[in-house]
């Protein structure tokens, strides 16, 4: 390689004998001396000079960061869409003004010069910033949706009319306000294949109520089998817009499982593809529309239908060469997710989550019973958060229990016929089987607890718990030297009733029973003869002791006579 060759020549040889071989090299290749001196030293050449002592730097004195202000003087004051618009030499001044560069130290036309050379001009700064492609992993990975307004519009007389670009744009607002009803496009794009659908609705303004029959009819069959696009996505690319963003519609996302991944404001890559595709209609469709003007909205959204069929049919995609038809059709089974009916929507758009409490490891939701006693630490009257799986519901009865902060997929408790008593196809039949619940958590402590207490977790009948654990005996201890002080008290005056104390007849008889004695039906009409209701207390314990004693009761000193309407014990 002579360049190679040229760069080592060049290294050997003295600084005097340079020029001859460069002479030589000049003859071979038709290449000037600069040149090839820049050529030896991309292969290590190397001079021997010493370098310039005022290497960078600038003869005018200016330094980088003073060209840094300059220029970002013209970028900060500039427009969001156009750039810098303020000319280098008003920036310049500016500088001049305020001290940080010295009138006269540089010329416009310089300063012009060294901020293009550092790509710091108002066409670099405006050029778009290099960004990552992403992909998608499948049709209906990911679908972008977005509204924009068409050509077409509703005059007061009801008739269509077009909008004229020289009569409506931004610098006639009022014209602008003439329109009280505008033509709104309605655009879905699949991510993946490419392939869109796309609706007509005449309205003020963006609603949930339109954005939501669009997405619904989107995602649907539709009639004609040769537009077989349909299913829910996964993730949804949409702009901020007040009707994306309102609580029903974070619902009606959220209820489908559909991810809407965090933005960066004012990016409008992130909905390159729907833009793109509103351009396809604009040029392809809308264009038409002056040749053939549509009479009402229900007419332009039938030739809707017929250019999405033929355009998905017809038009290859320049990213992967296929018909966008063809490409969506690579999607599987399980990519398909089927779009629920009307009555599962209105539960997932209005609640998509409800709070249900376990009982006996059960909970009820939507009139079905579900059994979570397979979830870990579940316990009785738990709290668990519910939500309808939109895609198995119909057929599986499946729905998603949140379990302290973990989801899980619990399907519904088969019941078996009405014939047959409607009870759960998995109870256990009396006299052949026992299906016992797991234990609780607080069952399991229950056990470890007697465990402790008795050493055992099945303990004898009148087992002592903790037995020998010091309980009484050692508080006072505890006090210590305690120093108190007497205290006088005053002494209360007792008065005694004057006459002999009296208890009930029936507590004599209660008195006689926890002595021993049994009271016949004739001692109970003799006692209650001889001393009615009620008996002195001095009485009554003579003649508990002498029916005791088997003697006679009646006679003031106690006597014997077993044989007088009593049996002793």
């Amino acid at each position: 390689m002579w360049q190679k060759d040229l760069a080592i020549e060049l290294n050997e040889t003295d600084v005097a004998q340079r020029g001859e071989i460069i002479e030589r090299y000049q003859r071979l290749t038709g290449k000037n001396a600069s040149t090839l001196y820049a050529i030896a030293r991309k292969f290590d050449f190397v001079s021997g000079r010493k370098t310039r002592a005022d290497k960078g730097l600038l003869k005018s004195g200016i330094t980088e960061d003073q060209i840094m202000y300059v220029a970002g003087i013209v970028y900060k004051t500039g427009r969001e869409n156009k750039g810098g618009i303020m000319p280098v030499e008003a920036a310049l001044e500016i500088a001049f003004d305020a001290g940080i560069i010295e009138r006269g130290q540089i010329s416009p036309d310089r300063m012009t010069t060294l901020i293009r050379e550092r790509q710091l001009d108002k066409e670099q700064m405006k050029a778009p910033t290099p960004h990552t492609e992403m992909r998608s992993l499948h049709p209906n990975y990911c679908h972008l949706a977005d509204v924009s307004v068409c050509i077409q519009y509703y005059l007061k007389n009801g008739k269509m009319g077009f909008m004229d670009e020289r009569e409506f744009y931004k610098n006639k607002p009022h014209n602008f306000a003439k329109i009280k009803q505008k033509l709104l496009r309605y655009v879905l794009t699949d991510h993946f294949s490419g392939l869109f659908y796309l609706k007509y609705f005449v309205a003020d303004g963006e609603t949930r109520e339109n954005l939501w029959d669009f997405l619904k009819e989107a995602w649907r069959p539709k009639s004609d089998s040769r537009l077989p696009f349909q299913g829910v996505p996964f993730f949804m690319l949409m702009d901020a817009g007040c009707a994306q963003t309102s609580k029903a519609m974070k619902n009606f996302f959220k209820g489908l499982n559909i991810t809407i991944p965090k933005g960066k404001p004012h990016n409008p890559r992130r909905q390159g593809s729907v833009e793109t595709t509103h351009n396809i209609i604009e040029k392809w469709f809308e264009t038409k529309l002056r040749i053939c003007p549509a009479q009402n909205v229900e007419e332009l959204n039938e030739w809707a239908m017929d250019f999405m069929i033929w355009f998905h049919a017809m038009r290859e995609h320049t990213r992967h060469g296929m018909t966008r038809l063809e490409s969506w059709q690579l999607i599987k089974t399980e990519q398909l997710r089927i779009m629920p009916n009307d009555e599962i929507l209105n539960i997932i758009f209005v609640e998509p989550e409800v709070e249900c409490q376990v009982r006996n490891y059960r909970f009820n939701f939507q009139g079905e019973e579900f059994n979570v006693k397979h979830l870990p630490e579940m316990h009785h009257k738990a709290k668990v958060m519910v939500a309808l799986n939109p895609y198995r519901w119909q057929e599986e009865q499946l729905v998603t229990v949140v379990w302290r902060n973990t989801p899980y997929e619990v399907c519904a408790i088969k019941k078996l016929d009405a014939t047959l008593g409607g009870f759960s196809v998995n109870s256990a039949i009396i006299g052949e089987s026992y299906k016992a619940q797991p234990e609780t958590v607080t069952q399991q402590s229950i056990k470890q607890i007697d465990e402790m207490a008795y050493g055992t977790r099945e303990p004898k009948k009148g087992a002592i718990p903790f037995e020998g654990t010091p309980v009484f005996g050692n508080q006072a201890e505890k006090v210590g030297n305690v120093f108190t002080l007497p205290k006088r008290g005053t002494p209360i005056e007792i008065t005694r009733n004057a006459g002999p104390v009296r208890i009930p007849i029936m507590e004599l008889f209660k008195r006689l029973r926890d002595a021993g004695a049994v009271i016949t039906p004739a001692l109970n009409k003799e006692l209650r003869a001889e001393f009615g209701e009620t008996i002195e207390t001095k009485r009554a314990e003579e003649v508990i002791t002498a029916i005791t004693l088997g003697n006679d009761w009646t006679s003031s000193t106690a006597g014997t006579n077993p044989e007088r309407h009593l049996r002793a014990v």
